[in-house]
């Protein structure tokens, strides 16, 4: 958070490139809030290498690099490669469905039992 000097609470305004996510479509501009936790359902930016992603959160999980953030638009097959939790840059002012909140945790627990098992990613 220290490259956009957002503290807990603040927020940025990004304008979204792309329509793979349901509730916000390409050209929109959101606010993105810092929060201290994300719920599954969420729709997360996270700071990726080359670009920031805009994307479905699922749920936490631990890595050999430490905790890990899952994600996953809502477009794809699979969901994104991990994201260290230090890379989320905040929550997307945007609304969040019962039913996209139910799916996000479906998809929780299916990633979280093929870590379990050793499957997959």
């Amino acid at each position: 958070m220290a490259s956009l000097g957002l503290g807990r609470g603040d927020s940025v305004e990004f304008s979204v490139r792309g329509d793979c996510m349901r509730s916000i479509g390409d050209g929109q501009s959101v606010q993105v809030r810092r929060q201290r936790l994300y719920l599954p359902g969420d729709v997360i930016v996270v700071r990726r290498s080359d670009h920031w992603n805009a994307h479905r959160f699922l749920g936490y999980a631990p890595s050999v690099h430490g905790i890990v953030a899952l994600t996953q638009s809502d477009d794809a097959a699979e969901r994104d490669p991990a994201a260290l939790a230090s890379a989320i840059v905040g929550r997307a002012s945007c609304e969040v469905g019962a039913s996209e909140r139910l799916n996000a945790l479906g998809k929780y627990a299916r990633a979280l039992f093929r870590r379990v098992a050793g499957v997959g990613r």
